[in-house]
């Protein structure tokens, strides 16, 4: 009934934390766009502002060159009142188009409109008199003040306007800063409610699995010490001019490209920023080249990889952004990107913790269902023991099976906890626990009449725990066993070996089976890998690993061909398995040899 209530327990504390994600999430959404519309009119409002300048300073420009052509004559100064006449509607339509959802700012336009046209045709009015061979009767135009009333007029209705606007700025302004304010402590809330939600659910289900919890919080800080390096480091930056030859690179460029400052300059961008496709390895098109092209800000594709200058390439992410002049005239480019290697190996952090976590949650349900029909079975040896007159052989199965049920439970309590100690480390004798395991798995090696050759060199002891390195040498020859097929062979080779002034065990667990493919070799000690379609469960080796490492060894895998077992067939698999001992100098002069194959 307990474990009943804790499982839908942590079944309704998932499902309210789902609840909570969403409805978090969704706020959070709502928030975050409020946020871009606050933005979005303050621009609005600053657009009109500067339009509003531009038309008064295009109706500036028109005085200026009527004037300049009735003093002189000249036609060239009339230039600046052509280029205003062709776009103040231009302008008065853009201002109109933004104020649409203002009736006042509207009915303005309106009148800045009319005025804007009086004023252009009292400007046209005498510069055709003056055309005319009339310039008294246009600089009676010009004194008749007719102009400047119009333009003061047209002031005071773009004041007006601009002071609406800047009201309107104002309090936009004042509403977008309220409001981030407001996600700001929103998100805050909501992170520490998820947080909360997420330690309550961890403690049902983590409690009794401290090393997976500790394991847990290793990931966490790793990730969190990655996403604060990330965000503390500068980007690089590299600045070309209009023809696309390097002007500036920045200390974190430098070592990214390999060149420095002083080498790099004058250089074509595609020298000292060569890249290419990650999957494809043809070289990509410059962003750079593209800017210049396009003259808009432009991002490199996915998959994107710098080569440096020794040759090796880093994958980046990067964009590149045109430096225009004051004419808006294209200068040069500057490009921004970063490597993106570590982030890469933040979600491969993450993509373990997602193994592992399912892992935790097989062995509680693995542990509940086994122990009580296992305790059952150890009942009924234990009383078949008590039985009189049992044959000493049935007698001798009967406590080796018992042993092997215990040594069931361990594993079942180890994958429970995640491998948890449960005895104290002690000295062990590698030989005899390789005779246990031989032992046990007698049957399956005659029934496929597998011939086994060993070959034990004289070794120390090792510190550790019985049950565990047993375990961990039953999963490597049960492997081979699986491995290998009919009439097949299996050599199994220990001795002591010492490089970089370390003393170690080696144990060469070989066969003669199909091998391992090269792409599994990095992947074969992960949770739930298996070459096994139908048998395996994925979890031996890495169990192995996990123990060797406690133990403070190692256990690797070599690549096919490598093995000395089976002349003429087929190469097979090598497990190398390391254990540190401790020797006294003298008896390592007797016994030091390093197996063949080592």
């Amino acid at each position: 009934m307990q474990v009943l209530w804790k499982r839908f327990s942590v079944i309704g504390g998932f499902c309210i934390l789902v609840v909570l994600l969403i409805s978090g999430t969704v706020i959070t959404q709502r928030r975050v766009a409020v946020q871009v519309s606050d933005h979005y009119w303050v621009a609005h409002t600053r657009q009109v502002l500067f339009e509003l300048e531009s038309c008064e300073s295009l109706l500036k420009d028109a005085e200026t060159g009527q004037r300049g052509f009735l003093y002189t004559g000249d036609q060239k100064y009339l230039t600046p009142y052509n280029e205003a006449r062709t776009q103040i509607e231009s302008a008065l339509q853009t201002i109109a188009r933004l104020v649409a959802d203002n009736p006042s700012q509207s009915a303005a336009v309106s009148d800045l409109r009319n005025l804007s046209h009086a004023k252009l045709a009292e400007l046209q009015e005498t510069i055709d008199l003056a055309r005319e061979g009339k310039p008294d009767d246009a600089k009676a135009v010009v004194l008749s003040n007719r102009g400047l009333a119009l333009m003061n007029h047209i002031r005071e209705v773009i004041d007006s306007m601009e002071a609406r606007e800047t009201t309107l700025e104002a309090e936009r302004a004042v509403r977008y800063e309220k409001n981030a304010q407001a996600t700001i402590e929103w998100i805050y809330a909501f992170a520490g409610i998820a947080i909360a939600g997420l330690a309550l659910l961890a403690y049902f289900i983590l409690r009794d699995m401290q090393l997976r919890e500790q394991h847990n919080e290793d990931i966490r800080q790793r990730e969190e010490w990655f996403r604060t390096t990330l965000t503390s480091i500068g980007d690089a930056v590299i600045a070309t001019d209009h023809d696309g030859k390097v002007t500036f690179l920045n200390p974190v460029a430098e070592k990214l490209t390999g060149f420095p400052m002083q080498q790099a300059l004058n250089r074509s961008i595609h020298e000292v920023f060569p890249i290419f496709n990650e999957f494809t390895g043809l070289a990509s098109e410059s962003p750079v080249a593209k800017v210049i092209e396009r003259g808009t800000v432009v991002g490199l594709a996915n998959h994107t990889v710098l080569q440096h200058a020794d040759g090796h390439r880093i994958p980046i992410e990067d964009s590149a952004a045109p430096i225009c002049n004051d004419k808006k005239e294209l200068i040069g480019v500057v490009l921004v990107f970063h490597d993106v290697t570590s982030e890469r190996k933040s979600q491969e952090l993450l993509r373990k913790s997602e193994k592992l976590a399912a892992a935790a949650r097989l062995s509680a349900t693995v542990a509940h269902e086994i122990n009580n029909p296992l305790e059952a079975v150890c009942n009924l040896i234990y009383i078949a023991k008590l039985a009189p007159d049992l044959p000493s052989g049935v007698a001798e199965q009967l406590t080796m099976a018992e042993h092997e049920l215990a040594r069931v439970a361990h594993i079942t309590r180890q994958t429970l906890g995640f491998y948890r100690e449960s005895t104290e480390p002690q000295p062990i004798e590698i030989v005899p626990i390789l005779d246990s395991v031989l032992t046990l798995y007698s049957s399956r090696v005659k029934t496929k009449n597998i011939k086994v050759r060993c070959e034990f060199g004289e070794c120390p002891p090792v510190i550790g725990v019985p049950g565990e390195l047993r375990q961990a040498i039953a999963n490597l020859f049960s492997n081979a066993v699986d491995a290998v097929q009919d009439n097949g062979t299996i050599s199994i080779t220990l001795g002591c070996v010492r490089e970089l002034g370390v003393d170690e065990i080696q144990l060469l667990v070989e066969d003669d089976g199909p091998g391992i493919p090269k792409e599994h070799l990095q992947t074969i000690f992960e949770p739930f890998f298996t070459t096994k379609k139908d048998i395996g469960t994925g979890l031996g080796l890495y169990v192995t690993r996990e123990i060797l490492e406690r133990h403070g060894g190692t256990v690797t895998v070599r690549e096919n061909g490598h093995t000395r077992s089976g002349e003429g067939r087929n190469a097979g698999a090598c497990f190398v398995l390391r254990l540190p001992c401790d020797m006294d100098p003298h008896a390592r002069e007797s016994i030091m040899t390093k197996p063949e194959g080592a």
